[in-house]
Parts: C-alpha cells; sequence; structure tokens
C-alpha cells in the first residue's frame, strides 16, 4: 500500500489516499473515490444503451466490478479504468438484449414529459412559440442521432466527449485511454463522417464517398 504514490505519476495525493483506503475495506473511502466520475460514466453508458434505466443498471454493475478488482487495478488513470468498466457492462447489458429482447411500453407522459433527460445528441428545438422551429429542430436532432450511430463507436465517443461535454484532447485521451494524437484523429476523421452523413439526409444533396472504417492514428 506504501507503494501507492510512487507507482503513480497521474493520480493526486488524495485519490491515491482513497484507493488505499478503499483497498483496506472503507466503504465511505470507495464511495468517494468514484463519486466524481459518476456522471460521467452515466452519460457513457446512456450513449451506449439509449435507455436512463439501462445506464443506471450499468453504473451499478460497473461500481461492483470496480469493487472486485481494486486490489488489482494500477492506480493511475483511475477515472478512465472507471468509465471503461460502465461502458463494457453497458455494451454487455445491450447484446444480452439482442439475445432476449423485452417488449418496451412507453406511456404518454414518457413519451413527451418534461422531465425526461436531455440526450447528448439533443439540438434545442427553438423558441416554444415558433411551431416550424419546434419541428424542424426535431427533425435536425433526428437527423444527428441518426448520422452519430453510423459512426464507429470510438470516434462517435471522442466527438460527443469534445463537442458535447467539453473535455479536453488531454482529458479525452485520459478517459478513452487513447493517445493524444489519435484523440485528435479520431475527432478530425469523425466530423468530416458526420459531414457527409448530414449532406446525405439533406434533400437534394449528396455527400462525397468516404469509409467509415479504417484506423485513426
Amino acid at each position: 500500500m506504501g507503494e501507492l504514490k510512487g507507482r503513480s505519476q497521474h493520480e493526486p495525493e488524495e485519490r491515491l489516499r482513497l484507493l488505499g483506503a478503499a483497498r483496506a475495506g472503507d466503504a465511505e473511502a470507495f464511495r468517494a473515490l468514484f463519486t466524481p466520475d459518476l456522471d460521467l460514466a452515466w452519460r457513457m453508458a446512456l450513449r451506449i444503451t439509449g435507455e436512463p434505466a439501462s445506464a443506471d443498471d450499468a453504473l451499478q454493475e460497473g461500481l461492483i466490478s470496480a469493487y472486485r478488482a481494486l486490489d488489482r487495478v494500477e492506480p493511475r488513470n483511475l477515472r478512465g479504468w472507471f468509465v471503461r468498466i460502465v461502458q463494457n457492462a453497458a455494451r454487455d447489458a445491450g447484446r444480452r438484449e439482442r439475445r432476449h429482447p423485452t417488449i418496451q411500453i412507453q406511456t404518454h407522459e414518457e413519451e413527451g414529459g418534461g422531465g425526461e433527460r436531455r440526450g447528448a445528441a439533443e439540438l434545442p428545438a427553438g423558441r416554444a412559440s415558433d411551431p416550424a422551429g419546434v419541428v424542424e429542430g426535431r427533425e435536425l436532432a433526428a437527423q444527428l442521432r441518426a448520422a452519430l450511430r453510423e459512426i464507429p463507436e470510438e470516434r462517435r465517443t471522442a466527438i460527443l466527449l469534445f463537442d458535447v461535454d467539453g473535455y479536453t484532447y488531454a482529458e479525452i485521451a485520459e478517459i478513452t485511454g487513447s493517445s493524444l494524437g489519435t484523440v485528435k484523429s479520431r475527432i478530425s476523421r469523425g466530423r468530416e463522417e458526420l459531414r457527409g452523413l448530414l449532406a446525405d439526409l439533406r434533400p437534394g444533396t449528396r455527400g462525397g464517398e468516404r469509409s467509415l472504417g479504417g484506423r485513426d492514428e
């Protein structure tokens, strides 16, 4: 335990102290260790599952998995490690759902209720007093969500973290466990793909040929 600080140059001393205490069985230390990352991890899970309840489940599973793996984790980049655990839980839930689909019943209140969480790719609908603007805003938001689904997940994640959540390149590299150059490439290529896909969705326009695969250097 005494080697924690020396083994990591990326985590602040307080977080390393919390990790040591959590490994010793301190439940409060474990809670404090990952509380700053819960909102980000939940949003990342929601972007994978598309369902707030499923994101809640993935977050809960991620916390359990993180607790079980505390003695094995390297004490650096704990935020990125935890977020990726929650993402994996969300992907596993999606695979289980595809194998054993359930019928979703959406009530009128859920469909249009004001308490619904705003999606990461949802655009402002415009002035509520302008019905045409509201419809146009919803159509644009739907087009953007559809286009984002066509982009490889790693590029989609980088774009949303940068353009929606406001994280820096360095923070995204930490969260995703990627190099700075890879993050910049993913954002650049993802934006280019988005422009082409959105052009295809607009009447009277055609996007140029593009490849949605390939490596991000």
